[in-house]
């Protein structure tokens, strides 16, 4: 579900680049971590740029707060950075290792597209990334997916219509499920203007 970024100039400032990441504000604003996350690197809004194919003015509005950015765009300026999509979510540590009760779940909110990403793991260190999936009636991904490993994908409710590359869209209902290689660009959407939208999405390798 995710897409490819370029590989930051500066990254080799350091030995990590796992390590490299900003703790979630208090308000949970992504602008602002963003912002950490270029600074914490010495980089422009231009090199970003150049390394993401996003305009340096759109990503100086959202790193204040004017703008909103689509998951696919937010994921390429992560992978830029070289750090998971987890980081921008607030660290809820459960009681258990193991469990993520549900009201423990790190959610991601894309207002510009309508849909919330729910983590379902425990934390993101570990290499498979089990997430549920929430469109809202006529909602849906505005970029197409791209990244290493497998997707699975399963309906849980609602309408699915899954666009992968070299294919004619197909529409999945509840019960449905799909497996894909990640790196076939693929795109969600919900089936429905009426209806809402749940899925379960597993990626086989840590892309978010």
């Amino acid at each position: 579900m995710s897409t490819t970024g370029k590989s930051s100039p500066r990254r080799k400032r350091s030995s990590s680049r796992a390590k490299q990441t900003a703790p979630a504000p208090p308000n949970g604003s992504v602008g602002t971590i963003l912002r950490a996350l270029r600074q914490a690197r010495d980089l422009s809004l231009a090199e970003v740029s150049k390394g993401t194919s996003i305009s340096a003015s759109f990503l100086s509005m959202v790193e204040k707060g004017k703008s909103d950015i689509t998951i696919g765009r937010l994921i390429r300026v992560m992978q830029f950075y070289g750090v998971s999509l987890a980081d921008l979510l607030p660290d809820t540590q459960g009681t258990d290792p193991d469990i993520v009760h549900e009201h423990e779940r790190r959610r991601l909110h894309s207002p510009a597209e309508g849909m919330d990403i729910f983590m379902l793991g425990p934390e993101s260190e570990r290499g498979m990334m089990p997430m549920l999936l929430a469109f809202e009636p006529g909602a849906g991904r505005k970029d197409y997916g791209r990244h290493a490993g497998q997707e699975f994908l399963f309906v849980l409710e609602g309408e699915l219509i899954l666009e992968l590359e070299g294919s004619e869209p197909r529409r999945l209902k509840a019960g449905d499920a799909a497996c894909y290689p990640g790196d076939r660009p693929h795109l969600l959407r919900n089936g429905s203007k009426r209806k809402a939208l749940r899925l379960i999405c597993v990626d086989s390798t840590r892309v978010l």
